[in-house]
This record gives structure tokens, sequence and C-alpha cells, in this order.
């Protein structure tokens, strides 16, 4: 599908209104908000409707046998892009504030100096490639500086998925649902669109850049499985199950 491929799963949510929400207000619950996919806009929405939750971002959840959890997702390229690409335009626009410690200082620099080198997201994910003479591609190491777009999937929920209960997870909100999961799991119809921006669009990714990232977020993709077989386990499939493009 394009340039990523999501599909919805058999447990599609029916038409509003012909449910009950699955969590109430007096339900506390744990956000996990991988970043961009719509986190901003889903805490604003339920922050105005009186839902308790501790919203993580830009960190691991904890783990307690007595917490439960409500998790954002996202294609992983869609989300690469995304990242990618706000962070681009952060850059562009001078809005990043250069910070006043020595590392912090140096990781902006490094970052910016990055982010230049690049016409767009899909000349980024080309250069990919393996080098032969590393282990490792010193472009995917490169990769680390750059903000949000290593902390994936993988990253945020792998020690909590290794530990978690079917029964502790309340619920998915997938991107590309995003209206129809929030109605379903939390009774209302969300209206807010935060964080958004015209460079979040991007041209189709070439089938090199596809297969780079395919590759690369094959562990996001891994994690992303093992939530949907939780998800189901819990009784609340997710909306939107994922697959690298092929």
């Amino acid at each position: 599908m394009g340039r990523h491929s999501w599909s919805l799963a058999s447990g599609e949510p029916r038409p509003a209104g012909k449910r009950r929400r699955l969590i109430t207000p007096d339900i506390p619950f744990d956000l996990v908000h991988v970043g961009k996919c719509g986190g901003t806009s889903a805490a604003a929405e339920l922050h105005g409707h009186g839902f308790r939750f501790e919203h993580v971002h830009l960190r691991r959840p904890g783990y307690g046998a007595d917490r439960r959890y409500v998790v954002l997702v996202r294609d992983p390229v869609a989300r690469f892009v995304s990242a990618f690409n706000w962070r681009r335009h952060l850059i562009a626009e001078g809005s990043l504030a250069v910070p006043e410690d020595p590392v912090g200082r140096l990781r902006h620099e490094a970052e910016r100096s990055l982010l230049a080198c690049f016409a767009d997201v899909g000349s980024f994910a080309e250069g990919l490639v393996p080098n032969p003479n590393y282990d490792v591609s010193p472009m995917v190491t490169m990769m680390q500086v750059i903000g949000h777009v290593p902390q994936g999937f993988a990253w945020y929920l792998d020690g909590l998925l290794r530990r978690i209960e079917p029964g502790q997870l309340l619920g998915v909100v997938a991107m590309e649902r995003f209206a129809a999961d929030i109605e379903r799991l939390f009774g209302f119809t969300p209206v807010t669109r935060r964080n958004a921006h015209a460079g979040s669009v991007a041209e189709p990714l070439s089938p090199l850049a596809l297969a780079n990232l395919a590759r690369v977020l094959a562990p996001d993709y891994e994690t992303l499985a093992e939530l949907a077989a939780i998800a189901r386990r819990a009784g609340r499939p997710m909306s939107v199950e994922y697959s690298p493009a092929s």
C-alpha cells in the first residue's frame, strides 16, 4: 500500500453510537505516547473529557501489576517519515532552542548538520544502505541524534510487553483510525489536531528507501505484532495491523 502497509483488522470498530465506551473516566491508566502517533491530540482530548492518566512520553513506561495501559500506534514507516520531517521543520524555522550544556549543544549541532545533508526523507532513507565494511551502517548510528526518530515502538514497549498481562492493556489507538478508536474506547469523537505541519506530507518513497526502512524498522514491526497478539488475548483487538511494504 504505497510507502507503507497497514490493514484494518477483523476487530474493526462498528460505527459510533453502536457501542458503549470501554474505558470510563474513573479508570486511571498510563497513556503511552510514542512520538508522532497523535499523542498530543489524544492527551488534550482526554484531559478535556475528564479522564485520569499518566502521560508517558520521551521515556519508557514503568511497570506495575496494578497499572493499566493505553498505547498509541502508527505504521512505523509513516511514523519515521513524520518524525524526520517534523525535526527538519523545527530546525528550518529555528524553533529548537540550543541547549546550554556542552553535550546538549553538541547533539543539537550534530542533528542540524545531519538533517542539512539530505534534501528530503527519501534521500535519507536511501542512504541507509549498509556499508559492507561495517557490521552496523554508519547512517543508522548517526540516525540516533535525530529527535523522536530512533525512539520507536521497540524502544518504548519491549520491556513492558515482556511483563504485561493482557488484562492490563485497556486498548490501542491507531493513528490511521484515530477518531474511530477514540470513539470506541472512550465514547467521544475527537476534534483537535495538534502538531501538524505542511512538512509532514512526503512524496512516495522509492523501492530502495522502503526496503531500507523495512530492514531498519523490523524491530518496531515485531513489537507491534506482539502488541496485537496481547490485544487479541485481552479481547480488545487493534483496529489496524501493520506489516512492512513488500
